[in-house]
């Protein structure tokens, strides 16, 4: 074989196997929904019980709204808080991004939320069975039926690492400042790294861990539609998982809409 060729294929294939392994970890969970704002409506052949229709399905990847597929293999939870905080187990649709219809007959507002079976990542050299790290992920979408309030969505749902709204979304507009709460096990989860992006301009990531940390604020910039918040931790890992891995790692998503 051509040494050129040669080398781009053991490129190649060093590249295939970095992937593979790695599909995890590199990744990261949010949840979406065709209506973030459904309005009840009755129509007397379609809809004879008034009734609010939207569709969540699960961003997977990198890219806004949705990168890869995401497989069953890989969920752990789906449920739905509703409005009074009742928690319901979801079971996701077959479909592409294993989109989930909701029907919803009361106003108020909804949260979606999901996660990824904890695993392990990144063999160490010279180690059996001891890995760099422990992954945990976690999304939550908001859904805000009517005009009524939405108290639900600035109260925890108990995930273990899990970002807590302390203002309703729906109040917001381009230019506002959202403030937020990042909780791991329940208490404030310092040192953790915060972004937020508009779907409409992907690319244009806030990242201002100096004012969050200070405030617990990130400026929500001129722009209308979705928005993800995403917070990330490392930690050394505890006495549980010292035999396992060299430290955890969380990630957790908050999806909403700014109108």
């Amino acid at each position: 074989m051509n040494p050129i060729k040669k080398t781009l294929t053991i490129f190649l294939l060093a590249g295939i196997c970095l992937c593979l392994s790695t599909t995890v970890y590199a990744h990261k969970l949010w949840l979406n929904a065709t209506d973030y704002y459904p309005e009840i409506f009755s129509h007397p052949k379609y809809a004879p019980q008034p009734r609010a229709k939207t569709v969540v399905y699960f961003g997977w990847g990198h890219k806004l709204p949705v990168s890869d597929l995401f497989s069953d293999d890989y969920l752990d939870t789906l449920f739905l808080i509703d409005p009074a905080g009742k928690k319901t187990k979801l079971t996701p649709g077959k479909g592409g991004f294993m989109a989930t219809e909701l029907e919803m007959k009361e106003e108020g507002g909804r949260i979606v939320a999901a996660s990824v079976k904890p695993g392990f990542h990144g063999d160490v050299k010279g180690k059996k069975d001891f890995f760099e790290m422990r992954y945990e992920m976690y999304a939550k979408t908001l859904i805000a039926v009517g005009s009524s309030g939405h108290d639900v969505f600035m109260k925890p749902i108990g995930q273990r690492f899990e970002i807590v709204p302390l203002q309703d979304p729906k109040d917001l507009k381009p230019g506002d400042w959202f403030t937020f709460n990042v909780l791991l096990d329940g208490r404030p989860a310092k040192g953790a790294e915060i972004s937020a992006s508009p779907y409409a301009k992907p690319l244009l990531t806030v990242v201002d861990n100096m004012t969050y940390k200070e405030t617990g604020k990130i400026k929500i910039m001129d722009s209308s539609g979705p928005w993800i918040v995403t917070a990330k931790i490392e930690l050394p890992a505890t006495a549980e998982f010292k035999d396992k891995c060299s430290k955890l790692y969380f990630i957790s998503t908050l999806t909403f809409e700014v109108q």
